[in-house]
């Protein structure tokens, strides 16, 4: 799955990462888990979403460090027969 490199930390490096990996994407606490500190982002606007993540992500796990990764709207399902 298409991701940075690590935490982002401002809406700068936010954007450029999302427009390379191309939207929609999903913001992720690196430290959580349970869909706490996720914003899905879907334009080049990320910084009300990132502030979000951040802060949840802290108030959660104590630490406020998110990633990014491509966002899948509609997973392809298999079945087993």
């Amino acid at each position: 799955m298409p991701g940075s490199q690590g935490v982002v930390e401002d809406e700068e490096k936010a954007v450029r990462v999302a427009k390379d990996i191309g939207f929609p994407v999903i913001l992720k606490a690196s430290a959580g888990g349970g869909g706490r500190g996720m914003r899905i982002v879907r334009q080049a606007r990320t910084s009300p979403r990132l502030r979000a993540a951040q802060a949840e992500a802290q108030a959660a796990f104590g630490v406020p460090d998110v990633y990014i990764e491509r966002y899948v709207e509609a997973p392809a399902t298999s079945r087993s027969r």
